[in-house]
């Protein structure tokens, strides 16, 4: 069982003299980064639907678009939405169009430290917005600091709709 009495003490004299001590304050901060980290571990980004600032459009217009999902995965964008020799970030994945008709995906997340890369740029170059790690349309990496390619996702494309297979 825990003596609670010499917290109460500690804060009654800090409270008389209207000073903190070194260990009140270094209590208070303990105490603070405790709620910190548990209210930290108690939150998680729920896939809502927001604007994709890199296509301009709204997830929530290609999610689960048809009733018929592509190999009973989940309708995450519109074959339109993706530019030919471009491509677009939804979520955690990058979908790419090399050439008309033909959707390859990666995962968006950076295998040198996890940040999300941004869509392929005008010359169809996947970049790390963090350390400039670049990669081509088929994920193969063409400058570090990151040492691998791109983890490929696999999809399927049904009546213009990209699913995760």
């Amino acid at each position: 069982m825990t003596d609670t009495r010499a917290g109460t003490d500690l804060a009654r004299n800090v409270l008389a003299r209207g000073v903190a001590s070194r260990r009140g304050v270094m209590c208070g901060v303990a105490g603070l980064g405790a709620v910190g980290a548990l209210s930290a571990c108690g939150t998680a980004e729920s896939p809502s639907s927001s604007a994709d600032p890199s296509t301009g459009t709204d997830d929530a217009s290609t999610e689960g678009g048809s009733t018929g999902e592509g190999g009973g995965g989940t309708g995450i964008a519109a074959t339109a939405d993706v530019p030919e020799g471009g491509g677009i970030v939804v979520d955690e994945t990058v979908i790419v169009q090399p050439s008309a008709d033909e959707f390859v995906a990666f995962s968006a997340v950076c295998p040198h430290q996890g940040a999300i890369v941004a869509a392929p740029d005008a010359e169809g170059t996947i970049i790390c917005p963090r350390h400039q790690s670049a990669w081509s349309l088929d994920g193969a990496l063409e400058e570090g600091p990151a040492e691998v390619n791109l983890s490929e996702v696999e999809i399927t494309v049904e009546d213009g709709q990209i699913f995760l297979a």
